[in-house]
């Protein structure tokens, strides 16, 4: 075919077409002979290649293609669009158009190709959105672009001449469906994640702000609304701060916008005026936003109310200059409690040191005199008054003389932290001369058995002999103090690794079990349990006590059976 020669589309339904645009069919038609040249059959196979080339691109172009006549009637679709439409393209053709899509989308499509037959300027139809109604699918959502193809483009390759021969062509449609069903989930996805945000913030305990790119702020959840009593519109912007007590408006201003410029996370403390005209303490806390490209796109923060903890702090900080007031009293005290116990050592000590003195020289002077010290063998009831007289003063004397010594003791001990003195003793010799000791001290008073019951090859001890040696008195006193006559009392020494036990135990008394947890009570004594009428301070068990947590161990106490049982266990590593 030359460049003068002329063709022609037209419709033409007979088998001979050469490409076919359903259901109307295009046909490639020489001329007659007389007036164009013979086509060259070379010159008709690059046509039919070329033609069957553009059937391909249509056919597989990745988009839904329509050509609709003006009721919307299908006239042809693109093979690859009616299959993602889930159909064949003989399925679709000469089917209405308006059944791909949802019932609801009908009556905007209708509404849409009517504007486009009514308009009288060629005019290319954007952003129409539409839900598809195809079972077989994966396309939900579409954007549709139309345009009305005009009588003289689809006559474009008529010839003038033959015009008379031609019926006049109907309008067409072009219609072309992209798929945006992605962007609408995501759409959707992000509409429901803003809704579920402004959910969560509005029924969340705490106020709620977030502010936009331009530092401006531009939403406040209920609970700061509620707090403040004002609507969103005079919170927006900058609205908040008229809110804010004058005094920390500009603190507030500062600090946010240092945070602003830096991008970066602040706190600060300020106080806000609530509905009733009340300034509360809030703490306002702000994190910045960004996109997960790291673009920076705003502030989001909370505030609490802190009231109450700076309310709380105020009342800590006069409280601890009261407690400190207190320290500095107490101290005052403790010094005036110290130089009372030491006027008390030695205004009390001192006399009764002398009156242990005159007694002991009354005692030699009596003897002297009258044989006193034969008079004072005798049993009580055969004694003479001035005898049973000496005894009382002699026995009140050695008892006041302990009750200050044991007092004095134990205030030294819960207030001062005075080292041990260790020293390394052979458990064996040491215990026999503390029983020695006693049995020197008390040949009058105690009439009891005393046995000695040590564990062969103990290991050296390393302790404080004085305190130890104290402690075991204080518990024979208290054990022959309480036994009647003649019973056994028995202080063992044995080894239970990693401790030294020591016990000392009496018989034939027991203690009620109601007493036992006040037994080592200062000034307690047990009221009943004291037949032969003995006087006690009722300090020895309490500095026993003292004493033994003073060595690092522990006493405890056991009664049944007629025995009574103090068990102490020191440990062995104390070091020199």
């Amino acid at each position: 075919m030359s460049l003068n020669q002329q063709s022609i589309w037209h419709e033409n339904r007979q088998p001979q077409d050469i490409l076919s645009t359903t259901p109307a069919r295009l046909e490639l038609v020489p001329e007659r002979p007389c007036d164009l040249h013979i086509c060259t059959a070379e010159t008709l196979h690059c046509l039919q290649q070329e033609l069957n080339l553009y059937r391909r691109l249509y056919e597989n172009i990745p988009s839904v293609y329509f050509s609709l006549d003006t009721t919307g009637i299908i006239l042809s679709v693109n093979k690859f669009g009616a299959n993602c439409l889930g159909y064949t393209v003989e399925e679709l053709l000469d089917q209405s158009v308006f059944n791909l899509f949802t019932q609801s989308d009908r009556q905007k499509l209708f509404q849409a190709f009517k504007t486009l037959l009514n308009s009288t300027t060629d005019r290319e139809i954007t952003n129409w959105e539409f839900r598809l109604n195809c079972p077989a699918s994966k396309i939900f959502w579409v954007k549709v672009v139309a345009r009305l193809l005009p009588e003289e483009e689809i006559n474009y390759l008529i010839d003038e001449s033959l015009s008379d021969e031609c019926p006049p062509k109907k309008p067409q449609i072009l219609m072309v469906l992209e798929d945006i069903t992605a962007h609408k989930q995501a759409e959707d996805a992000l509409r429901e994640s803003e809704q579920r945000f402004h959910t969560m913030a509005n029924t969340a305990p705490v106020m709620l702000w977030m502010a936009g790119v331009d530092g401006l702020f531009n939403f406040f959840n209920q609970s700061w609304l509620k707090f403040t009593g004002r609507t969103m519109e005079q919170q927006q912007g900058l609205g908040w701060l008229e809110g804010v007590h004058p005094q920390d408006q500009e603190f507030c201003q500062e600090i946010y916008d240092s945070a602003f410029h830096a991008r970066g996370k602040f706190e600060m403390e300020y106080r806000l005026m609530r509905h009733d005209g009340e300034y509360r303490w809030i703490l306002d806390t702000g994190v910045p936003r960004f996109t997960p490209d790291g673009k920076f796109v705003g502030y989001i923060g909370c505030c609490i109310d802190i009231t109450e903890r700076k309310l709380a702090e105020v009342a800590l900080k006069h409280s601890q200059a009261s407690v400190q007031a207190q320290l500095e009293e107490m101290e005052g005290l403790n010094r005036l409690k110290d130089e009372f116990l030491s006027t008390v050592s030695h205004e009390l000590r001192t006399p009764l040191t002398n009156m242990k003195m005159a007694i002991q020289m009354l005692g030699i002077a009596l003897n002297q005199e009258q044989n006193f010290m034969i008079e004072m063998a005798k049993p009580q009831a055969q004694r003479s008054k001035a005898a049973r007289y000496y005894e009382i003063l002699d026995n009140e004397c050695d008892r006041e003389i302990n009750l200050i010594s044991n007092f004095l003791d134990l205030q030294r001990l819960d207030t001062t932290t005075k080292p041990l003195v260790l020293e390394t003793i052979q458990i064996q010799q040491w215990l026999w001369r503390v029983v020695e000791l006693f049995k020197a001290r008390n040949r009058n008073s105690s009439q009891q058995k005393l046995r000695l019951s040590v564990a062969a090859n103990l290991p050296t001890f390393v302790c404080d002999p004085f305190s130890l040696e104290r402690i075991l008195i204080e518990l024979l006193t208290n054990a022959c103090k309480f036994s009647p006559p003649d019973a056994e009392i028995t202080i063992s020494a044995q080894l239970k690794t990693p401790n030294l036990q020591f016990q000392v135990i009496n018989s034939g008394v027991e203690i009620p079990s109601s007493e036992l947890p006040r037994i080592f009570d200062k000034f307690y004594r047990i009221p009943s349990n004291d037949p032969w009428k003995q006087g006690g301070t009722g300090l020895g068990l309490a500095l026993v006590q003292k004493l033994t947590k003073y060595l690092g161990g522990t006493i405890e106490v056991e009664s049944g059976s007629n025995l009574t049982c103090f068990t102490i266990q020191l440990p062995l590593n104390h070091e020199v």
